[in-house]
């Protein structure tokens, strides 16, 4: 002890200080006798008599109460507090109104005095006020849910490990660029982003949309079959997109990566597409995040680039509108091009740990990654729906249009399935059997002129392709009289039995004659008139008899 004596140490904190003979030996007596803990400062301990009830000044002005009732209020007072602050006052209204509350409280409670006089007393201390502030979080889930769930907790993510293209986010995003359309007027780009997670490469699509439209599903269509045909890019695993509308088609990729023969059944949830949740920027935070350095060390040099606040946009001149990108879009498309490669060619920090995009993914290929290809035209048709469609003279309709093609002449009167764009637009039909056989691809259906002789061409060719139908499928059809072989059908059955009669229903005499007479024919209606006349000539002969008697 008497060696460290006067020398110069380091505390706890940081600080370096030199401890006496006598410091060293009460704090060796101390960890003597109560070890380790014994070293540690002692808690603060206050006495119950000295605890405030509020505040100093309010205990004092209401030490008549009971302390019961006191506690009682202090209660109120401070979940008072927490309900101005949770409804969205600021400080200083909580303070005062807080303060008139506990006021309130007091005078009831049977303090003498009037309000006036009893106010200074129960103005609240900043500490009191502030204890209640937590409560604020709740008036921000209620008018602020977007500041509330940028703040709240959040697992950290990493995408090391990932292969490329084994999980690619998908986003559209706006460029804060002036570009002019052909008529003049000024728009910004959209563009449609694909991000590889594995190696943090960016490919973006620009659209440069028509005054009152955005972004359709027909264009992300296009920007996803433009990157699986991409030979550095290929078919992904896995996709992540945004939620909104434009991302419709997205329902049918599932079939789309069924066409390309990938396994996912062992990712995540158990499925291929993950949809990020509605206002849920966080979710594609590595998209964001590119988004942010693109348009703010990249774009941010190019002429026409206006910023993020549309009411403060960056401008050459003072008083003058912002002036737009130097050219025409095609030239900003070409542009940005060059710019896309500089940033993925640009090292980043994290996950790819000093390395560019391009190099992550060319150590890739060095190790032997390969991309998965799938037919363009295949995976066209993933985006489509089953319907089904009546043959009618070697046609279909689909839409108000009629569509033909050679090989539903023998399927006329069939009923078949068709497959129908759900976003894109098709200048043809694909029709199969209803057992899903491909039967042709049928075009729109021509109107001919009267007078032009082509259309009596085309129908002469289309005679003879509906006989030539008929005549394959009459080369194996044989001839058989069917009318004979029914009836001998007919007459190989046996002949049913017939019941005995257990008698016969009198409906009386008059409706049984009147029932002969429906049922008789001509020729027994006149010999039944006959023989009537005849009656009545015997008849009238014989009265004529007796009366010569008498």
């Amino acid at each position: 002890m008497e060696a460290l004596a006067g020398v110069e140490v380091c505390g706890p904190h940081g600080e370096w200080f030199t401890p006496s003979l006598r410091d060293i030996e009460r704090k060796v007596s101390k960890a003597t006798a109560g070890g380790l803990k014994a070293l540690m400062r002692k808690r603060r301990e206050t006495k119950p008599e000295s605890q405030l009830v509020l505040t100093k000044r309010w205990d004092a002005a209401t030490a008549e109460l009971d302390d019961t009732l006191r506690a009682e209020i202090a209660r109120k007072v401070r979940q008072r507090i927490r309900d101005l602050w949770g409804g969205g006052a600021a400080y200083s209204v909580v303070q005062r109104l807080a303060g008139e509350y506990l006021a309130d409280l007091t005078l009831k409670a049977g303090v003498g005095g009037t309000f006036a006089e009893i106010m200074p007393a129960c103005e609240l201390p900043k500490g009191v006020v502030e204890a209640g502030r937590s409560a604020r979080r709740v008036h921000q889930h209620r008018t602020d849910i977007k500041a509330w769930d940028d703040q709240r907790p959040r697992v950290r993510l990493t995408s090391a490990g990932l292969a490329p293209m084994e999980l690619v986010f998908g986003d559209v995003h706006h460029f804060d660029v002036y570009v002019a359309r052909p008529d003049g007027t000024l728009a910004t780009p959209k563009g449609i982003a694909w991000l590889d997670a594995g190696t943090r490469r960016v490919r973006i699509d620009l659209v440069l949309c028509e005054p009152g439209t955005a972004i359709r599903n027909s264009d992300v269509i296009d920007s996803f079959i433009h990157m699986t045909q991409d030979p550095c890019w290929g078919m992904p695993a896995k996709l992540y997109l945004d939620n909104g509308s434009e991302y419709g088609f997205a329902e049918f990729l599932p079939d789309a990566l069924k066409l390309a023969g990938l396994d996912c059944e062992d990712f995540g949830r158990g499925r291929a597409l993950i949809r990020a949740t509605a206002y849920n920027a966080a979710a594609k935070g590595i998209l964001e995040g590119s988004f942010r350095v693109i348009e703010q060390t990249i774009l941010g040099a190019v002429p026409g680039y206006i910023g993020g606040d549309r009411m403060n946009s960056r401008r050459a001149n003072l008083g003058k509108a912002p002036s737009p990108f130097d050219g025409t879009f095609d030239d900003f498309a070409h542009d940005f091009v060059g710019l896309l490669a500089f940033y993925n060619t640009k090292r980043q920090t994290g996950d790819l740990g000093g390395r560019s995009p391009e190099q992550a993914y060319a150590q890739a290929v060095t190790a032997g990654w390969q991309r998965t290809d799938v037919d363009e035209l295949a995976l066209m048709t993933a985006f489509s729906m089953e319907a089904t469609r009546t043959i009618q003279d070697g046609k279909i309709s689909v839409g108000g249009e009629w569509f033909y093609c050679d090989e539903l002449a023998r399927h006329t009167g069939d009923r078949v399935s068709v497959r129908l764009p759900k976003y894109l637009c098709w200048p043809a039909v694909p029709v199969f059997t209803t057992k899903g056989d491909l039967i042709g691809i049928a075009l729109p259906d021509q109107v001919y002129s009267r007078l032009d002789p082509a259309g009596a061409v085309e129908a002469a060719r289309r005679k003879g392709v509906a006989r030539d139908a008929i005549r394959s499928e009459a080369a194996d059809v044989n001839r058989i009289d069917v009318k004979a072989e029914m009836i001998a059908s007919g007459r190989r059955q046996s002949a049913p039995p017939v019941p005995a009669s257990k008698g016969t229903i009198e409906l009386g005499r008059d409706r049984a004659e009147i029932g002969r007479r429906i049922m008789e024919s001509p020729t027994e209606r006149r010999d039944r008139d006959r023989e009537e006349k005849q009656a009545k000539l015997r008849a009238t002969l014989e009265r004529v008899e007796r009366f010569r008697g008498l």
